[in-house]
């Protein structure tokens, strides 16, 4: 896995999923699918109840000998048999016959890895309501206050804060419904066999998927093959949607915590060091990990779709290759949510700071609202821009205020008189709407 962990996962609670993708879990989650097709084919006559209910009480991987699932792979070669051998070992030969009855092994790994993926996606749900109820706690602790937007890094017009932090609420929002509404198409059952077409199992097959489906919560494949791959890669995207707000986030932290801004900056606990050899040094070591963990995360859309274009109806560099990226997916998501929540949660708001710098250009920020006062009073919007372009062109060149500049244009004071104009000029009188 290329997730980027540092001093600050320590600190981060991954409600049992930091052991996931452990060799026993994953077989734990094998051997669940395993029970549940027995179950199920046990319903539906396909084995018999004696030998079915045998191999469900078995499917816990602590009954089984883990040295010899793992001569086992030695001797197979096989990421699945081995498992399934020992199963069969301590079920007995009637119950063994009745294991894994009818489907290949693609449909239980599959499944199994697609099922993991909805307990992530789950927690990923949960997290994102977490980021929102702590966007809503930074809205309620700094309302009113007025900041500097910015485009193309410079001064644009005065906002509240608060319209920062909605988009984000917004964008976090977008990224939850996106995850609700492609989830049934995504958590899918397959149990179509060897090429997908229930060959083994022709009458019964796809009401036995149907079941299992039910059963385990989730989806089934319409047409079962393990050639389809449309859902895999649309989930892996998905997840890089979530990692784009987080890392967008996180990069306007990293640079509003610098000291040409000191704007926001991550929460600072007591002892917390950012530098061996300058004791001033305070990092944004937060912002380290969810932007690191974001790029790599990034790469990994191109890579799966480039694995998913293979020939004929199953192949196994697929396989290889997309188990792997799905949970590379979900550890990198998980990073980069769990260290936002904490961003969002403890994140340091200077007022002062921002006042400071929403004042840096003495109201030139509110050159829009001179030109269209000038405007709505009957200059009309091109004289009005080109009149307050060359006040403030006038301003810079002489380092003069933007007050001083207009008090020389006493043609438009007839217009927009001076305490109009400064009027005008007061950032928090300009603002745009209040988004809740």
């Amino acid at each position: 896995m290329t997730t980027c962990y540092d001093p600050t996962s320590y600190t981060l609670n991954r409600n049992g999923f930091e052991n996931i993708y452990q060799d026993t879990s994953i077989y734990q989650v094998w051997l669940d699918i395993e029970a549940v097709l027995a179950k199920v084919q046990i319903e539906l006559g396909i084995i018999p109840q004696q030998q079915g209910d045998i191999i469900v009480k078995h499917c816990d991987i602590s009954l089984l000998d883990k040295e010899n699932i793992i001569q086992g792979y030695i001797k197979t070669k096989h990421p699945l048999v081995p498992v399934l051998n020992e199963l069969g070992r301590i079920v007995g030969d009637d119950a063994a016959k009745y294991i894994h009855y009818g489907i290949t092994t693609q449909n239980i790994q599959q499944t199994a890895e697609l099922y993991i993926c909805k307990k992530f996606h789950q927690e990923f749900i949960s997290i994102i309501d977490k980021m929102v109820i702590n966007i809503g706690e930074l809205k309620r602790r700094n309302e009113g206050v007025v900041i500097a937007a910015r485009t193309h890094s410079k001064h644009a017009l005065p906002i509240l804060l608060n319209t920062k932090f909605s988009v984000w609420e917004d964008e976090l929002l977008r990224c939850k419904d996106i995850l609700i509404t492609s989830a049934n198409g995504i958590f899918q059952v397959m149990m179509g066999g060897a090429v997908g077409g229930f060959h083994t199992l022709p009458d019964v097959g796809p009401e036995m998927q149907s079941r299992v489906a039910d059963m385990l919560g989730m989806g089934e494949m319409k047409i079962p093959s393990r050639s389809i791959r449309v859902h895999m890669c649309q989930y892996v995207n998905n997840l890089t949607l979530i990692a784009h707000v987080c890392a967008k986030i996180a990069e306007e932290v990293y640079i509003s915590s610098s000291e040409e801004y000191s704007e926001m900056s991550e929460g600072f606990s007591e002892g917390q060091v950012g530098s061996s050899t300058m004791p001033q040094k305070i990092n944004p070591a937060l912002c380290y990990g969810i932007i690191g963990n974001s790029k790599v995360l990034f790469s990994l859309p191109g890579t799966i779709l480039n694995m998913a274009v293979r020939p004929f109806e199953a192949d196994g560099c697929s396989n290889l290759v997309i188990d792997s990226l799905l949970r590379e997916a979900n550890l990198l998501t998980h990073e980069i949510i769990l260290k936002t929540e904490v961003l969002l949660k403890d994140l340091f708001i200077d007022k002062a700071a921002m006042e400071r710098n929403l004042n840096i250009t003495k109201g030139m920020i509110n050159g829009e609202n001179v030109m269209m006062e000038l405007c709505k009073r009957g200059l009309g919007k091109a004289k009005a821009h080109e009149a307050v372009y060359d006040i403030i062109m006038a301003a810079k060149k002489e380092s003069i205020t933007f007050s001083e500049s207009y008090s020389r244009y006493e043609n438009l004071h007839c217009i927009l008189p001076m305490e109009d104009f400064e009027q005008a000029i007061t950032p928090g009188s300009y603002t745009g709407l209040e988004y809740s």
